[in-house]
Protein backbone atom coordinates (compact mmCIF):
# COMPACT_ATOMS: atom_id res chain seq x y z
CA UNK A 1 0.00 0.00 0.00
CA UNK A 2 2.91 2.07 0.81
CA UNK A 3 4.90 1.66 -2.48
CA UNK A 4 1.77 2.43 -4.53
CA UNK A 5 1.14 5.83 -3.06
CA UNK A 6 4.81 6.66 -3.07
CA UNK A 7 4.16 5.73 -7.11
CA UNK A 8 1.31 7.45 -7.57
CA UNK A 9 2.98 10.31 -5.64
CA UNK A 10 6.08 10.61 -7.81
CA UNK A 11 3.37 10.39 -11.11
CA UNK A 12 1.87 13.38 -10.03
CA UNK A 13 5.47 15.20 -9.03
CA UNK A 14 7.20 14.39 -13.15
CA UNK A 15 3.14 15.26 -14.67
CA UNK A 16 3.50 18.36 -13.28
CA UNK A 17 7.14 18.88 -13.82
CA UNK A 18 6.13 18.27 -17.39
CA UNK A 19 3.61 20.95 -17.75
CA UNK A 20 5.74 23.27 -15.70
CA UNK A 21 8.13 22.80 -18.52
CA UNK A 22 5.92 23.20 -21.53
CA UNK A 23 4.57 26.43 -20.60
CA UNK A 24 8.11 27.77 -19.95
CA UNK A 25 9.00 26.93 -23.13
CA UNK A 26 6.19 27.39 -25.23
CA UNK A 27 4.09 30.00 -23.03
CA UNK A 28 3.87 33.64 -23.71
CA UNK A 29 5.04 35.39 -20.67
CA UNK A 30 2.95 38.55 -19.51
CA UNK A 31 4.87 41.34 -18.51
CA UNK A 32 3.64 44.60 -16.28
CA UNK A 33 5.18 47.57 -16.62
CA UNK A 34 5.70 49.34 -13.50
CA UNK A 35 4.64 52.92 -13.58
CA UNK A 36 7.70 55.21 -12.45
CA UNK A 37 5.61 56.52 -9.18
CA UNK A 38 6.38 53.11 -8.05
CA UNK A 39 10.07 52.93 -7.54
CA UNK A 40 10.56 54.56 -4.16
CA UNK A 41 13.21 57.44 -4.98
CA UNK A 42 16.13 58.55 -3.38
CA UNK A 43 15.39 60.43 -0.37
CA UNK A 44 15.97 64.15 -0.85
CA UNK A 45 16.87 66.44 2.27
CA UNK A 46 17.95 70.22 1.99
CA UNK A 47 17.26 72.90 -0.37
CA UNK A 48 17.39 71.77 -3.92
CA UNK A 49 19.76 73.80 -6.68
CA UNK A 50 19.87 74.24 -10.22
CA UNK A 51 22.34 75.69 -12.03
CA UNK A 52 21.30 78.85 -12.30
CA UNK A 53 20.98 78.81 -8.71
CA UNK A 54 24.34 78.44 -8.31
CA UNK A 55 26.08 80.55 -11.40
CA UNK A 56 25.23 83.86 -11.21
CA UNK A 57 27.52 87.15 -11.44
CA UNK A 58 28.96 88.22 -7.86
CA UNK A 59 28.29 91.88 -8.99
CA UNK A 60 27.28 93.81 -11.22
CA UNK A 61 29.58 97.25 -11.82
CA UNK A 62 27.43 100.37 -13.31
CA UNK A 63 29.77 102.68 -15.31
CA UNK A 64 28.20 106.46 -15.86
CA UNK A 65 31.39 108.26 -17.45
CA UNK A 66 33.55 110.84 -16.10
CA UNK A 67 35.38 108.04 -13.55
CA UNK A 68 31.90 107.57 -12.05
CA UNK A 69 31.28 103.58 -10.89
CA UNK A 70 28.83 101.65 -8.73
CA UNK A 71 28.50 98.32 -7.44
CA UNK A 72 25.67 96.48 -7.57
CA UNK A 73 25.83 93.04 -4.80
CA UNK A 74 24.12 90.35 -5.08
CA UNK A 75 20.57 90.67 -2.91
CA UNK A 76 20.14 94.59 -4.64
CA UNK A 77 16.85 95.05 -6.54
CA UNK A 78 18.52 96.48 -8.86
CA UNK A 79 20.99 93.83 -9.50
CA UNK A 80 17.77 91.24 -9.95
CA UNK A 81 16.67 94.27 -12.88
CA UNK A 82 19.44 94.14 -14.74
CA UNK A 83 20.40 90.46 -14.46
CA UNK A 84 17.66 88.33 -14.13
CA UNK A 85 15.27 90.40 -16.01
CA UNK A 86 17.27 92.20 -18.91
CA UNK A 87 20.28 90.56 -19.47
CA UNK A 88 18.99 86.66 -19.14
CA UNK A 89 16.29 87.49 -21.79
CA UNK A 90 18.77 88.78 -24.54
CA UNK A 91 20.21 87.00 -26.61
CA UNK A 92 23.96 87.15 -27.80
CA UNK A 93 25.29 85.35 -31.06
CA UNK A 94 27.98 85.69 -33.38
CA UNK A 95 31.05 86.00 -31.40
CA UNK A 96 34.16 87.33 -33.02
CA UNK A 97 37.54 86.77 -31.38
CA UNK A 98 39.78 89.70 -30.33
CA UNK A 99 43.41 89.74 -28.84
CA UNK A 100 43.63 92.16 -26.16
CA UNK A 101 47.21 92.57 -26.64
CA UNK A 102 47.83 95.08 -29.19
CA UNK A 103 44.29 95.74 -30.31
CA UNK A 104 43.11 98.95 -30.22
CA UNK A 105 40.52 98.33 -27.49
CA UNK A 106 41.01 100.72 -24.14
CA UNK A 107 39.48 99.20 -21.81
CA UNK A 108 40.44 101.85 -19.42
CA UNK A 109 39.10 104.94 -21.40
CA UNK A 110 35.53 102.69 -22.13
CA UNK A 111 35.43 101.84 -17.92
CA UNK A 112 36.06 106.06 -17.68
CA UNK A 113 34.36 107.30 -20.02
CA UNK A 114 31.41 104.94 -21.63
CA UNK A 115 28.41 104.57 -19.85
CA UNK A 116 27.52 100.58 -19.43
CA UNK A 117 27.30 97.32 -17.04
CA UNK A 118 30.59 95.31 -15.72
CA UNK A 119 29.23 91.73 -14.83
CA UNK A 120 31.70 90.26 -12.64
CA UNK A 121 31.69 86.08 -11.86
CA UNK A 122 33.68 85.16 -8.74
CA UNK A 123 35.13 82.21 -11.37
CA UNK A 124 35.63 82.12 -14.98
CA UNK A 125 32.46 80.34 -16.02
CA UNK A 126 32.77 77.73 -18.95
CA UNK A 127 31.13 79.20 -21.82
CA UNK A 128 29.42 75.48 -22.06
CA UNK A 129 27.87 76.29 -18.65
CA UNK A 130 27.30 79.95 -19.22
CA UNK A 131 24.96 78.51 -21.94
CA UNK A 132 22.67 77.23 -19.48
CA UNK A 133 21.83 80.38 -17.58
CA UNK A 134 22.29 83.35 -20.46
CA UNK A 135 20.98 83.00 -24.14
CA UNK A 136 23.83 82.60 -26.04
CA UNK A 137 24.13 80.78 -29.16
CA UNK A 138 27.61 79.89 -30.03
CA UNK A 139 29.55 76.47 -30.93
CA UNK A 140 33.43 75.54 -31.37
CA UNK A 141 36.22 76.94 -31.36
CA UNK A 142 35.44 79.27 -28.42
CA UNK A 143 33.36 76.19 -26.49
CA UNK A 144 35.81 75.15 -23.82
CA UNK A 145 36.85 79.09 -23.18
CA UNK A 146 36.68 80.40 -19.66
CA UNK A 147 34.13 84.02 -19.23
CA UNK A 148 35.43 86.00 -16.22
CA UNK A 149 33.02 88.97 -16.88
CA UNK A 150 31.34 90.56 -19.39
CA UNK A 151 30.82 94.47 -20.73
CA UNK A 152 28.04 96.09 -22.19
CA UNK A 153 28.75 99.40 -23.10
CA UNK A 154 27.43 102.56 -24.98
CA UNK A 155 29.70 103.36 -27.91
CA UNK A 156 28.35 107.11 -28.04
CA UNK A 157 30.84 107.71 -31.15
CA UNK A 158 28.47 105.53 -33.33
CA UNK A 159 25.50 105.18 -31.03
CA UNK A 160 25.24 101.56 -30.76
CA UNK A 161 25.78 98.75 -27.79
CA UNK A 162 28.89 96.66 -27.76
CA UNK A 163 28.85 93.61 -26.05
CA UNK A 164 32.38 92.09 -24.74
CA UNK A 165 32.86 88.66 -23.23
CA UNK A 166 36.39 88.43 -21.66
CA UNK A 167 38.29 85.27 -20.78
CA UNK A 168 40.18 84.43 -17.58
CA UNK A 169 43.00 85.97 -18.74
CA UNK A 170 41.91 89.37 -20.10
CA UNK A 171 44.00 88.07 -22.69
CA UNK A 172 41.00 87.26 -25.22
CA UNK A 173 37.61 89.08 -25.84
CA UNK A 174 34.89 87.88 -27.31
CA UNK A 175 32.44 90.07 -28.99
CA UNK A 176 28.83 89.34 -29.84
CA UNK A 177 28.28 90.99 -32.73
CA UNK A 178 24.59 89.96 -32.81
CA UNK A 179 22.95 91.34 -29.42
CA UNK A 180 19.58 92.25 -29.47
CA UNK A 181 20.37 95.28 -26.72
CA UNK A 182 18.99 98.71 -26.62
CA UNK A 183 21.28 102.02 -26.41
CA UNK A 184 18.36 103.45 -24.58
CA UNK A 185 17.64 100.46 -22.21
CA UNK A 186 21.62 100.31 -21.05
CA UNK A 187 21.33 104.37 -20.59
CA UNK A 188 18.08 103.80 -18.16
CA UNK A 189 20.16 101.73 -16.11
CA UNK A 190 23.05 104.00 -16.31
CA UNK A 191 20.93 106.66 -15.02
CA UNK A 192 19.51 104.50 -12.07
CA UNK A 193 23.32 103.62 -11.01
CA UNK A 194 24.03 107.51 -10.31
CA UNK A 195 21.66 107.21 -7.54
CA UNK A 196 23.82 104.38 -5.37
CA UNK A 197 26.45 104.98 -3.56
CA UNK A 198 29.69 105.83 -5.86
CA UNK A 199 33.05 103.75 -6.01
CA UNK A 200 36.46 104.21 -7.16
CA UNK A 201 39.06 101.87 -8.50
CA UNK A 202 42.50 102.22 -9.50
CA UNK A 203 43.30 99.20 -12.26
CA UNK A 204 39.89 97.87 -12.50
CA UNK A 205 40.45 94.95 -11.12
CA UNK A 206 38.55 95.61 -7.71
CA UNK A 207 36.27 98.28 -6.98
CA UNK A 208 36.18 100.25 -3.37
CA UNK A 209 33.36 102.62 -1.69
CA UNK A 210 33.73 106.01 -1.12
CA UNK A 211 31.77 106.07 1.64
CA UNK A 212 30.90 103.61 4.73
CA UNK A 213 29.23 100.66 4.05
CA UNK A 214 26.39 99.09 6.18
CA UNK A 215 26.23 95.49 7.06
CA UNK A 216 24.54 93.08 9.25
CA UNK A 217 26.39 90.73 12.16
CA UNK A 218 24.69 87.89 12.46
CA UNK A 219 24.24 85.12 15.31
CA UNK A 220 22.13 81.63 15.13
CA UNK A 221 22.23 78.58 17.00
CA UNK A 222 22.68 75.21 14.91
CA UNK A 223 21.92 71.76 14.12
CA UNK A 224 24.69 68.95 13.00
CA UNK A 225 24.43 66.56 10.37
CA UNK A 226 24.46 62.97 11.97
CA UNK A 227 26.25 59.88 11.30
CA UNK A 228 23.66 58.12 10.99
CA UNK A 229 21.82 60.05 8.47
CA UNK A 230 24.88 60.40 6.51
CA UNK A 231 25.38 56.68 6.54
CA UNK A 232 22.40 56.40 4.93
CA UNK A 233 22.95 59.04 2.13
CA UNK A 234 26.30 57.98 0.64
CA UNK A 235 26.86 54.21 1.21
CA UNK A 236 24.67 51.53 -0.78
CA UNK A 237 23.89 49.79 2.25
CA UNK A 238 24.61 51.04 6.17
CA UNK A 239 24.37 47.88 7.52
CA UNK A 240 27.83 46.82 6.22
CA UNK A 241 29.57 49.83 7.20
CA UNK A 242 31.99 49.89 9.91
CA UNK A 243 33.63 52.50 12.42
CA UNK A 244 37.02 53.09 13.34
CA UNK A 245 37.74 55.81 16.00
CA UNK A 246 41.20 57.60 15.52
CA UNK A 247 42.98 59.05 18.54
CA UNK A 248 42.35 62.70 17.75
CA UNK A 249 38.50 61.72 17.93
CA UNK A 250 38.07 61.78 13.63
CA UNK A 251 35.60 58.85 12.94
CA UNK A 252 36.34 57.11 9.95
CA UNK A 253 32.99 54.93 8.22
CA UNK A 254 33.73 52.66 5.77
CA UNK A 255 32.16 49.21 4.08
CA UNK A 256 35.76 48.61 2.72
CA UNK A 257 34.98 50.80 -0.58
CA UNK A 258 34.06 53.84 0.43
CA UNK A 259 35.22 56.07 3.15
CA UNK A 260 33.53 58.86 4.95
CA UNK A 261 35.79 60.65 7.93
CA UNK A 262 33.88 62.96 10.46
CA UNK A 263 36.20 65.66 12.78
CA UNK A 264 34.13 66.34 15.19
CA UNK A 265 36.44 69.18 16.30
CA UNK A 266 36.38 71.07 12.57
CA UNK A 267 32.65 70.40 11.99
CA UNK A 268 33.54 68.83 9.25
CA UNK A 269 32.74 65.67 6.79
CA UNK A 270 34.70 64.24 3.90
CA UNK A 271 33.48 61.49 1.54
CA UNK A 272 35.85 59.16 -0.31
CA UNK A 273 34.29 56.77 -3.31
CA UNK A 274 36.92 55.46 -5.41
CA UNK A 275 36.35 55.51 -8.67
CA UNK A 276 37.57 54.28 -11.88
CA UNK A 277 37.67 56.97 -15.41
CA UNK A 278 40.17 56.30 -18.37
CA UNK A 279 43.30 57.51 -17.42
CA UNK A 280 44.21 59.74 -20.20
CA UNK A 281 39.86 60.73 -20.62
CA UNK A 282 38.98 64.52 -21.44
CA UNK A 283 37.06 65.91 -18.59
CA UNK A 284 33.80 67.12 -19.96
CA UNK A 285 33.25 70.80 -17.49
CA UNK A 286 30.02 71.31 -18.19
CA UNK A 287 29.41 67.12 -17.42
CA UNK A 288 31.12 67.68 -13.98
CA UNK A 289 29.14 71.11 -13.14
CA UNK A 290 26.22 69.26 -13.53
CA UNK A 291 26.89 66.33 -11.97
CA UNK A 292 28.36 68.36 -8.89
CA UNK A 293 25.04 69.97 -8.61
CA UNK A 294 23.10 67.00 -8.43
CA UNK A 295 25.42 65.10 -6.15
CA UNK A 296 24.56 67.88 -3.95
CA UNK A 297 21.40 67.86 -4.58
CA UNK A 298 21.24 64.00 -3.76
CA UNK A 299 22.97 64.32 -0.28
CA UNK A 300 22.20 67.22 1.83
CA UNK A 301 21.28 69.44 -0.30
CA UNK A 302 22.29 73.39 0.04
CA UNK A 303 21.12 74.63 2.83
CA UNK A 304 21.31 78.12 2.43
CA UNK A 305 22.94 80.38 -0.81
CA UNK A 306 25.64 79.17 -2.77
CA UNK A 307 27.59 80.39 -5.57
CA UNK A 308 30.05 78.46 -7.88
CA UNK A 309 33.40 79.93 -6.59
CA UNK A 310 36.29 77.69 -7.85
CA UNK A 311 37.12 75.10 -10.51
CA UNK A 312 40.55 73.55 -10.87
CA UNK A 313 42.06 72.61 -12.92
CA UNK A 314 40.82 74.74 -15.85
CA UNK A 315 41.45 72.06 -18.74
CA UNK A 316 43.27 69.27 -18.85
CA UNK A 317 42.37 65.21 -17.69
CA UNK A 318 42.14 63.60 -14.41
CA UNK A 319 40.09 64.50 -11.49
CA UNK A 320 38.60 68.02 -11.69
CA UNK A 321 37.65 69.92 -8.14
CA UNK A 322 34.64 72.11 -8.08
CA UNK A 323 33.85 74.72 -5.26
CA UNK A 324 30.45 76.03 -4.37
CA UNK A 325 31.13 79.08 -1.84
CA UNK A 326 27.87 80.00 0.77
CA UNK A 327 26.64 83.42 1.11
CA UNK A 328 24.83 85.32 3.41
CA UNK A 329 22.70 88.34 2.35
CA UNK A 330 25.51 90.45 -0.17
CA UNK A 331 28.72 88.64 1.08
CA UNK A 332 30.41 85.55 1.04
CA UNK A 333 31.55 83.40 4.34
CA UNK A 334 35.54 83.08 3.69
CA UNK A 335 37.70 81.03 5.30
CA UNK A 336 41.67 80.92 6.08
CA UNK A 337 43.95 78.34 5.45
CA UNK A 338 42.83 76.68 8.97
CA UNK A 339 39.40 77.14 8.65
CA UNK A 340 36.79 74.01 7.10
CA UNK A 341 33.49 76.16 6.97
CA UNK A 342 31.38 78.23 4.53
CA UNK A 343 31.68 75.90 1.08
CA UNK A 344 31.18 72.57 -0.15
CA UNK A 345 33.72 70.92 -2.23
CA UNK A 346 33.29 68.18 -4.77
CA UNK A 347 36.02 66.51 -7.21
CA UNK A 348 35.22 64.58 -10.50
CA UNK A 349 36.45 62.63 -13.01
CA UNK A 350 33.96 62.33 -16.55
CA UNK A 351 31.14 63.21 -14.30
CA UNK A 352 31.72 60.79 -11.43
CA UNK A 353 32.33 61.92 -7.65
CA UNK A 354 35.26 60.72 -5.76
CA UNK A 355 35.61 63.47 -3.19
CA UNK A 356 32.78 65.64 -1.23
CA UNK A 357 33.45 67.82 1.45
CA UNK A 358 31.39 69.98 3.64
CA UNK A 359 30.71 71.50 7.27
CA UNK A 360 28.24 69.66 9.13
CA UNK A 361 26.59 72.21 10.51
CA UNK A 362 23.13 73.51 9.67
CA UNK A 363 22.52 77.46 10.47
CA UNK A 364 19.11 78.04 11.90
CA UNK A 365 17.45 81.20 11.53
CA UNK A 366 19.61 84.35 13.02
CA UNK A 367 18.85 84.50 17.02
CA UNK A 368 20.11 88.50 17.05
CA UNK A 369 21.20 90.67 14.38
CA UNK A 370 23.19 93.90 15.12
CA UNK A 371 24.04 96.74 12.40
CA UNK A 372 27.79 97.24 11.81
CA UNK A 373 29.53 99.66 9.75
CA UNK A 374 32.47 98.75 7.84
CA UNK A 375 35.02 101.42 6.78
CA UNK A 376 34.92 103.26 3.01
CA UNK A 377 36.64 106.30 1.06
CA UNK A 378 40.23 107.21 2.40
CA UNK A 379 39.79 104.71 5.57
CA UNK A 380 39.49 101.51 3.37
CA UNK A 381 42.19 103.19 1.15
CA UNK A 382 44.88 103.50 3.79
CA UNK A 383 43.65 99.89 5.16
CA UNK A 384 44.55 98.08 1.62
CA UNK A 385 47.81 100.75 1.50
CA UNK A 386 49.00 99.16 4.90
CA UNK A 387 48.18 95.27 4.10
CA UNK A 388 51.90 93.77 4.04
CA UNK A 389 50.69 91.44 0.87
CA UNK A 390 49.86 93.96 -1.33
CA UNK A 391 51.36 93.32 -4.31
CA UNK A 392 49.51 89.68 -4.30
CA UNK A 393 45.81 91.32 -3.77
CA UNK A 394 43.58 90.57 -6.39
CA UNK A 395 40.40 91.57 -5.32
CA UNK A 396 38.79 93.52 -1.95
CA UNK A 397 35.49 93.05 -0.36
CA UNK A 398 32.97 92.60 2.32
CA UNK A 399 32.80 88.69 4.10
CA UNK A 400 32.02 87.21 6.84
CA UNK A 401 34.29 85.70 9.88
CA UNK A 402 32.65 82.75 11.37
CA UNK A 403 33.32 82.17 14.80
CA UNK A 404 31.78 78.73 15.96
CA UNK A 405 31.03 77.56 19.47
CA UNK A 406 29.28 74.42 20.56
CA UNK A 407 25.71 75.93 20.46
CA UNK A 408 26.25 79.12 18.10
CA UNK A 409 27.51 80.14 14.78
CA UNK A 410 28.35 83.82 14.94
CA UNK A 411 29.54 85.90 11.41
CA UNK A 412 31.09 89.18 11.52
CA UNK A 413 31.42 91.13 8.15
CA UNK A 414 35.13 92.61 7.72
CA UNK A 415 36.59 93.50 4.96
CA UNK A 416 38.75 90.87 3.34
CA UNK A 417 41.20 90.02 0.33
CA UNK A 418 41.49 87.57 -1.88
CA UNK A 419 45.32 86.74 -3.35
CA UNK A 420 46.98 85.40 -6.50
CA UNK A 421 47.30 81.56 -4.66
CA UNK A 422 43.50 81.60 -4.02
CA UNK A 423 43.79 82.14 -0.30
CA UNK A 424 42.08 84.73 1.54
CA UNK A 425 43.08 86.60 4.85
CA UNK A 426 40.86 89.59 6.70
CA UNK A 427 42.19 93.27 6.88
Amino acid sequence: MRERLKSAILFVLVGASLIQSYVLAYGTPKFELVNQTDYIPTELTGTQANVEDVVYPEQIVVHSGNKKHTVLPIQMPFYHMIYNEFLQQRRFEGFHRTNTFGSSLNMEAIRNNSPGLEIKFREAVPLSVLQRVMEIKEEAPIENDYIAKIWIYIDESKGEVKALFFSESNLVVYEAVKADLDAAKIQNFVNLGEYQPSYHTETGDYYLPDVPVEAVQYKMSYTELTADKLKRSLFADPAMVSLLQEKNGTQFYTDAKRGLQMKSAQHWLAFTDPVSAPVNSKNDVKENMLSAISFINQHEGWNGNYLYSELSPKQGTGPQTIVFRQYIDNYPIINTKQDLFGYIKVVLNKGIVSNYERSTILMDKPSSKTQVTLPGGKELDDLVKAYPRRAQVVNVFPAYKAGITDKTVELTPRWAVELRDGTYEFL
